[in-house]
């Protein structure tokens, strides 16, 4: 398991896909989410799973992501997942909670707009097993099935940079919290 005196290490955070100011922007958030996580308490741990999710938009036309699609497959979100995220400095949060054994596990899906040219943004996750799972590309159906397996498969950091369209996608899950970075 990866502790609260991991979560701003800066090895932890490729070079390959982020710049040194994104870089810099994530490990704030990370700090933000472990003070805010530290101060909210426990959660009946035996009973339930708890994702504290934290998602930044810093895509460079200032433009406000808006949901397109969600799948849970464990578990739902205490409210609704936020429906956009606005280019700013805080980040915008979730709580999804799903009951042991199987746990918090669920995706979301973002996009800068709605027609054939716009890009999407997705981050999975599966909170009990530490795994977090991204993609960037263009707009289109998602197959969940596909989803899971690539989430099963991966590890608690997940990166992507679409090559075509250029969106990049960054995510950590450490267990408490699931940290997502979207930009282009």
């Amino acid at each position: 398991m990866h502790g609260l005196e991991n979560m701003a290490s800066t090895e932890q955070v490729p070079s390959s896909v982020l710049s040194n100011k994104e870089i810099a922007a994530i490990e704030e958030v990370m700090a933000k989410a472990k003070a805010k996580i530290a101060s909210e308490g426990k959660v009946e741990a035996e009973v339930q799973s708890l994702t504290r999710g934290f998602l930044v938009n810093r895509t460079k036309d200032n433009i406000t992501l808006q949901k397109v699609d969600e799948h849970n497959w464990s578990g739902k979100p205490v409210t609704s997942y936020p429906e956009f995220i606005p280019v700013q400095d805080e980040e915008v949060r979730f709580d999804h909670r799903g009951p042991l054994p199987e746990g918090s596990v669920g995706g979301i899906v973002y996009a800068d707009g709605t027609d054939s040219t716009a890009r999407k943004w997705l981050v999975a996750f599966d909170t009990p097993k530490q795994k977090a799972y991204v993609e960037a590309g263009p707009m289109g159906e998602v197959d969940w099935n596909v989803i899971k397996v690539k989430l099963d498969a991966s590890e608690y950091r997940s990166e992507y940079e679409d090559p075509i369209l250029g969106g990049k996608i960054y995510a950590l899950n450490y267990g408490f919290a699931l940290v997502a970075y979207l930009s282009n």
